[in-house]
């Protein structure tokens, strides 16, 4: 009678340790969930520097998730397509149908009237984008031109009428650490130099 009780143990033991491996093994879930209701790059490494895009996943998106390897990105799978993404762009919570009509309207000058946020000219238009900066967890980026052999500018100023600081090719890598309706605030790995890139130049 022990040796069965101590067997009916042992199998349950054996049980719920293979309930917990199949429960680690499937990962936490999350969703994809962007600002511009965009798909998500899986990339087969941890850089956006490289040309390593393996699949993009729509909104709203559900994968499973096996941590962070490094900071900022998380390993994902969902079918059989595995990679990594931006950790940033998943959230626990299923989002709500992207609704382009939600977005903040945007800023004002404090005349009144509406501006391009991209040819800011005045000390109000400029302040008033910079009031409206969200500061972030710093994220590397890659410039992007028009054309591949282009340039792109930083400006010390979110305007393109502000003072030019530095000319990057395409690929270039720059760290984020503040978003603006349609410019970042970017820096300079390589010398620590900080400025503003217009959203448009930059993957």
């Amino acid at each position: 009678m022990k040796k069965l009780i101590g067997l009916m143990l042992a199998v349950m033991m054996l049980t719920g340790l293979a309930f917990a491996a199949v429960a680690e093994s499937q990962g936490s879930e999350r969703y994809v969930c962007t600002a511009n209701g965009k798909g998500l790059n899986v990339r087969s490494s941890m850089s956006t520097t490289e040309d390593n895009v393996v699949a993009t996943l729509p909104y709203g998106t559900k994968v499973f998730t096996y941590g962070n390897p490094q900071p900022g990105w998380t390993y994902v799978e969902i079918g059989n397509t595995s990679g990594y993404v931006m950790s940033r762009y998943l959230v626990k919570n299923k989002p709500a149908p992207y609704d382009p009509s939600a977005r903040p309207a945007e800023p004002a000058a404090k005349s009144g009237r509406n501006f391009d946020s991209k040819a800011a000219t005045t000390v109000e238009q400029i302040n008033t984008l910079l009031a409206a900066a969200k500061t972030v967890e710093p994220y590397s980026v890659t410039v992007r031109p028009v054309r591949a052999s282009g340039w792109v500018y930083m400006r010390w100023l979110p305007s393109k009428n502000a003072k030019l600081l530095a000319t990057y090719g395409a690929n270039q890598e720059l760290t984020v650490i503040a978003e603006l309706k349609d410019w970042y605030q970017v820096q300079d790995p390589s010398n620590g130099s900080v400025g503003f890139i217009y959203k448009s130049y930059i993957q």
